[in-house]
């Protein structure tokens, strides 16, 4: 494909009258990443051993003493970490990465729009039921994910310690000649009494070579609640706006809070806005679940019904729940977890609506190992073929021995290596300073970025030419 071509979008519009191919389309494509997802020579089905018994560990025995703390900062027994690292489990926002590969195809820049949005939308749903810390990364340490069977390569880094900061680039395996995703992490936690949310501060770019587009977002805020008493439960609330910045449209997406009026957990809705402020889509449904796209009109109708309901509910909130009902307006939120499953949702969609992306089903047995999915179990595993042992560089997270010995079931090792590779990074943090040395990143530089202006992590070019001579020893 020619990178220099640009093409032309002016006088491209969406056209009701291909929702059936479209959404004929979308399903295969669904199909199709469910197969390659689940194929079992890919990866394991299982981890080694099943997740440790939690039930006499106290939580907040330990988080009341992190107050104010960054998360990074955290000191948590390690029965309540999971055997990854965070550079593995931020691999899991590209689990969906065929949205990226529909979007390009796409000649309209509105349904281009509506598949990144479901792509940035999809990057959350693999933290369902996720309540385990991933392993703080080492200074220096990186991971490289690429399968024969996917259309990607992908590889990150940790690029700061103090602020911990992880960058990662995700490109179409032509070298990015297609597309390229990228962007860094840096999770800031915040505590009250009773519950403890999480920020991931960073900006996350796309780029449509083909198109010429660049969009931008940034991820939602994340809440747990029950830390002191109850069952844990989390939720994502907030507002990620996704700009296109090439023609100024942009879709605005609203991670909606618990309420217990409407009794709705998880859900989404938002618009795309054309670069003349007029709402020519409306989008729909559960991170937990699906994003839909629908006509403008109708979702307008039908948001207007679901308020007038939701008021009805709120007036007559005995009639709504039964006589025997109580009224839950003296309800903490934070004593109680919601009864509802988003996945099961039954949502009256207005007709043509447009399924843009629907989740992989959960493993019936993920809660015995950390509800990680299959594309999760098989990211620390290491295969018969060594060729892949032999091309990763020596700061690859697979590996780290702490993480290893975790999910091999040895928590007393692991525990004794994961603090051995924290003295030994602060021997080293240590060193650097009485030498005035400065950490430089191996694979990430940082560059200010022409559509925002802002300074983002990129990558150097330089990893997939695989020269691991100047590669720290940092396990």
């Amino acid at each position: 494909m020619d990178n220099n071509h640009h093409v032309d979008d002016s006088d491209e519009f969406f056209d009701a009258d291909d929702i059936d191919h479209y959404t004929a389309s979308i399903q295969r494509d669904l199909m199709r990443s469910w197969n390659i997802i689940c194929r079992k020579q890919y990866g394991r089905a299982k981890l080694p051993v099943s997740m440790f018994d939690r039930s006499q560990i106290s939580i907040w025995s330990i988080l009341k003493q992190c107050i104010g703390k960054e998360l990074s900062k955290i000191t948590m027994p390690i029965a309540w970490n999971e055997p990854v690292s965070f550079l593995q489990r931020f691999t899991e926002n590209v689990l969906y990465s065929y949205l990226i590969d529909k979007a390009d195809e796409c000649t309209d820049p509105v349904m281009r729009m509506q598949y990144v949005a479901a792509f940035a939308v999809s990057s959350i749903a693999g933290n369902i039921d996720r309540l385990s810390k991933p392993f703080n990364p080492l200074l220096g340490e990186t991971y490289e994910f690429m399968r024969d069977d996917l259309p990607f390569r992908y590889v990150s880094e940790q690029v700061s310690h103090h602020p911990p900061v992880s960058a990662f680039t995700c490109e179409s395996k032509d070298g990015g000649a297609r597309w390229r995703f990228y962007g860094s992490i840096l999770p800031k936690a915040k505590f009250s009494v009773k519950n403890m949310e999480v920020n991931p501060k960073g900006l996350l770019t796309l780029e449509l070579k083909r198109h010429r587009e660049v969009y931008t977002w940034s991820s939602v805020t994340c809440t747990i609640h029950n830390i002191v008493v109850g069952r844990l439960w989390f939720e994502y609330h907030g507002t990620m706006e996704i700009i296109n910045h090439s023609n100024k449209m942009k879709a605005t997406i609203h991670f909606k809070p618990y309420s217990w009026s409407t009794k709705e957990l998880h859900k989404v809705e938002g618009h795309i806005i054309d670069s003349h402020k007029h709402k020519v889509r409306g989008l729909y449904g559960f991170w937990t679940d699906a994003l839909y796209s629908i006509d403008i009109e109708q979702f307008d109708a039908f948001l207007k019904q679901q308020k007038k309901d939701a008021k009805n509910a709120a007036k007559y909130p005995q009639e709504q729940a039964g006589n025997s009902a109580s009224s839950t307006d003296n309800v903490d939120l934070d004593e109680e977890v919601p009864d509802v499953d988003p996945s099961h949702e039954q949502l009256n969609l207005p007709p043509n609506s447009i399924t843009l992306w629907r989740i992989i089903p959960k493993l019936e047995y993920a809660d015995q190992y950390y509800n990680f999915s299959l594309f999760t179990m098989a990211l620390n595993e290491w295969t018969e073929d060594e060729k892949l042992r032999l091309s990763l560089p020596p700061t690859d997270s697979r590996f780290r021995p702490d993480i290893r010995k975790m999910e091999e079931g040895d928590i007393d090792v692991a525990g004794q290596e994961k603090n051995r590779l924290e003295e030994k990074q602060r021997e080293t943090r240590h060193a650097m300073e009485k030498r005035r040395e400065e950490w430089q990143p191996r694979w990430f530089r940082l560059v200010k970025q022409e559509a925002t202006g802002h300074e983002v992590w990129v990558s150097n070019e330089k990893y997939w030419q695989r020269n691991w001579i100047n590669c720290p020893d940092i396990y």
